[in-house]
This record gives C-alpha cells, sequence and structure tokens, in this order.
C-alpha cells in the first residue's frame, strides 16, 4: 500500500538560491538509494523558507529509519545541513511530519 508523508523543514535565511542549486544537481546514487529503500517519489515546494516535502512511500517508518543508515544519504545529509535549520539536538534538520488531511 501506498503512503504518503508531509513534512516540513525550515531553510537559514539566504540559502533559498544555493539550496534550489542544489536540488537541480541531485545526485543520482541519492535518488537510487531512496528507490532501494522504497520511496518512489519525493517533491519538495518551498514558501519563502519554509519547505514543504511530499513523500511517496511503501512504508515511510522503515523507509526513513534504511534511508537514514545509507552511507550516500549520510553524506547528502551533511551537505544539506548547511542550508537548513539544525534540529535540538543538531543531528539533522529540523523536521515536522504534517498531518495528512486529505488524499484523493
Amino acid at each position: 500500500m501506498t503512503e504518503f508523508v508531509g513534512l516540513r523543514t525550515r531553510l537559514k535565511p539566504g540559502m533559498e538560491e544555493a539550496y534550489e542549486k542544489a536540488h537541480a544537481e541531485i545526485w543520482p546514487e541519492l535518488l537510487a538509494a531512496q528507490r532501494e529503500v522504497g520511496i518512489t517519489r519525493w517533491l519538495i515546494f518551498r514558501s519563502g523558507l519554509e519547505l514543504f516535502h511530499a513523500v511517496e512511500c511503501e512504508d515511510w517508518g522503515r523507509a526513513s529509519a534504511a534511508l537514514a543508515q545509507h552511507p550516500v544519504d549520510q553524506r547528502w545529509q551533511e551537505e544539506m545541513a548547511q542550508y537548513v535549520v539544525p534540529a535540538p539536538d543538531h543531528l539533522g534538520a529540523a523536521t515536522e511530519r504534517l498531518h495528512l488531511v486529505y488524499a484523493g
């Protein structure tokens, strides 16, 4: 069964252009890693400094746990850390899972 997940992160001020450039040059090996763990699509929308992620996957809990252990994703997250507001524990971006209201 397909799962749809919404996430929200926030950019550091002034990082909008650099963040978009980084994603215009997404690593093919990162896309392959996402597919390996069951993520079929990952969209990111931006409004000012707010980033809204829409993820389509088989099982978000399993996929996100596996991706966090994947060396390619670890390198990507290290690279992205310069652009995003960190979590309070400074272990990655401050990410909030959004409540799904409707999927049609």
